[in-house]
């Protein structure tokens, strides 16, 4: 899912295989409010086997996207008991987005049936909705990256929050330059 959503963004096709993701950077390039933004994108593994690797990767980040698979109620379960803390801990006041992937696969039949017999549903926006307010993340967004569903919406939110943070940064610092001496 995760993949796939930065690769639908920043080259534009879905891929067609899934090679399993240890890091993988991205540069991608967008307009926000008439202005060009370049972007860098880390794509971190998501394995445990990485979970000493990964937070290396959170030292420069001005916005952090925690995906998960709509489809996969493990995925959704792991934002509260994996990936919020995580993220919380090593990002601490950088804007947070939830974005929920695959939303495609919520009218694949065959998958839908599946879920049924192991007495499962997709994820609904709803839950989704209150996940991110649980998490405080700055938006709840979903996408298809297979048909390029709602894909640049997310990058240009994610910006736009990222740009509004560092703003709210500096108007602090500057109220903080003030010298008083007593």
């Amino acid at each position: 899912g995760k993949t796939s959503l930065l690769v639908a963004f920043a080259r534009g096709d879905f891929p067609k295989v899934y090679v399993p993701t240890v890091f993988e950077k991205y540069t991608a390039s967008l307009q926000l409010g008439g202005k060009p933004v370049k972007i860098h994108l880390w794509d971190t593994a998501g394995q445990e086997d990485y979970d000493r690797l990964r937070p290396l990767s959170y030292s420069d980040a001005n916005v952090v996207l925690i995906c998960f698979d709509v489809t996969d109620s493990n995925s959704f379960d792991n934002i509260l008991t994996k990936w919020y803390p995580e993220v919380n801990h090593f990002c601490k006041g950088v804007p947070v987005l939830l974005v929920g992937c695959k939303t495609d696969l919520r009218q694949d039949q065959e998958l839908l049936q599946k879920l049924k017999d192991r007495r499962m549903e997709p994820v609904s926006r709803q839950q989704g909705e209150a996940m991110a307010r649980q998490v405080r993340a700055v938006s709840y967004m979903e996408c298809s990256a297979r048909y390029q569903d709602n894909v640049g919406n997310i990058f240009e939110t994610a910006c736009s929050a990222a740009i509004s943070a560092a703003r709210r940064r500096q108007r602090k610092t500057r109220r903080r330059k003030v010298c008083v001496l007593l």
